[in-house]
């Protein structure tokens, strides 16, 4: 038989369980390009508070869907462990990055990879994109060389004329929020730490109600715990990067007709 905490987070669950969509309201006002590299990068979007706060798995979906390129490849990728809400300024913050597309390095046989270095760059199937030998550890694999880096996708008009880009003339700026207060945005399944029973403990949010969260701790314990004492993402919920994955996993299936297994594998990277 459930407990009336069982029973809470039960219901909480259901409630708050929902897909989540993209959202048409979000504003890119800022960003700020983080690494030599450019491959990652600080967004500040503000969005409609009529519509409401957008949640962590909202603004990943939206990015994602926005830029992505013309045969579904996803060219953003969101941090779910970074996504602030700045409440004074009604805007959102988060980390994101060029995706790098892996494959396995049988591929360069297995799908007849056309050598334009010999042993170390290959021309992709599609004849427009190119493939370099990389290492991990022991692994050796093929990687996408992608010829846009952050800054050119932020930046870019037109393909996105729904998302409104308004870098140019909105008067916020991550600068000018550097210094105020931001609020965590959280999900089911989220591992935050809070303090119960006079100390500090991590623990899983089975739901979430008005002002707090029923979170289970690692020692089995059950309690609705005050939003005033949760104190911040450990790691973001598996399940909040379910669209992000699944954006990924689509444009492999149908550009390489990847099992599902390979699909598992390749997207694991993913932080």
């Amino acid at each position: 038989m459930l407990s009336i905490s069982e029973k809470l987070a039960n219901r909480l669950s259901a409630k708050l369980s929902k897909t989540q969509q993209y959202r048409t309201d979000l504003v890119l006002a800022d960003f700020r390009v983080l690494d030599h590299d450019h491959r990652n990068a600080e967004t500040l979007l503000e969005y409609d508070p009529q519509i409401g706060v957008p949640s962590k798995e909202a603004v990943a979906d939206t990015l994602q869907h926005y830029y992505k390129a013309t045969d579904g490849r996803p060219r953003l990728m969101v941090d779910l462990n970074t996504v602030k809400h700045y409440p004074q300024h009604r805007a959102v913050a988060c980390v994101v990055s060029v995706p790098r597309l892996r494959r396995p390095f049988t591929d360069v046989k297995r799908c007849n990879l056309r050598s334009i270095v010999a042993g170390t760059s290959f021309l992709g199937e599609n004849m427009t994109d190119t493939w370099t030998v990389a290492k991990e550890g022991t692994a050796i694999y093929i990687e996408r060389s992608e010829a846009e880096d952050i800054d050119t996708i932020l930046r870019e008009r037109g393909r996105s004329k729904s998302f409104r880009t308004t870098a140019s003339v909105s008067s916020l700026t991550l600068n000018k929020i550097a210094a105020s207060a931001s609020e965590t945005n959280y999900s089911l399944g989220d591992r935050v730490r809070c303090s119960y029973r006079g100390n500090v403990q991590v623990g899983e949010i089975l739901g979430l109600a008005q002002g707090g969260a029923q979170v289970r701790f690692d020692n089995g314990a059950q309690a609705m715990i005050a939003a005033d004492f949760i104190h911040g993402l450990v790691t973001a919920a598996d399940e909040s990067k379910a669209g992000q994955l699944a954006g990924l996993k689509e444009y492999y299936r149908k550009a390489y007709g990847y099992s599902d297994e390979d699909l598992s594998k390749l997207v694991s990277w993913i932080p």
